[in-house]
């Protein structure tokens, strides 16, 4: 019985991590997209450019939308034209940061902010490729801040966009 339990416990950290249900969009080049354990998929049906949105039983809010972006846009440039609309939402205390490298193509940035005067955090990953613009949002308490972050982190990281072949130039 020791070994079985030795060998679940060395695979626990693998099988933890694996996350939810693996999400994909071939029309939006989506590759794929995982939410981590814990946040469970939601309806999506009523804005055209949700593709995926997940939450906690804990108030935390996880949505994924893509829309064709104009030539030459970047991930900065989308965050630009997206911070009059966030300010007007009373989003504040608005921070870039670089994203870390993905295993894409796609060129990415990482926008954090307050909401509800402090109350909510908010982080999104924005990232371009191919024509298209794509945006993870993290959203819930503050009191929850650390552990969003840890989830934002490994589903946005779990992003992979763009054409199919762009990470293999052989096919």
């Amino acid at each position: 019985m020791r070994p079985r339990l030795a060998l679940f416990v060395s695979l626990l950290p693998f099988l933890v991590a694996a996350g939810g249900r693996p999400f994909h969009n071939d029309a939006m080049k989506v590759r794929g997209f995982e939410a981590p354990l814990g946040w469970e998929p939601q309806s999506v049906s009523s804005y055209a450019r949700l593709l995926a949105a997940w939450e906690t039983k804990d108030g935390g809010r996880m949505t994924l939308v893509a829309q064709k972006v104009k030539e030459g846009a970047t991930a900065r440039s989308l965050v630009e034209e997206s911070r009059p609309a966030l300010e007007r939402q009373k989003f504040r205390e608005l921070t870039l940061s670089p994203a870390p490298p993905a295993g894409d193509e796609s060129d990415r940035v990482v926008l954090d902010a307050t909401v509800d005067d402090g109350h909510l955090v908010m982080r999104q990953l924005y990232a371009v490729a191919g024509g298209i613009g794509y945006v993870v949002t993290v959203v819930g308490p503050v009191t929850r801040a650390p552990q969003l972050r840890r989830d934002f982190d490994e589903a946005a990281a779990s992003l992979t966009v763009g054409d199919s072949d762009a990470s293999n130039p052989k096919r």
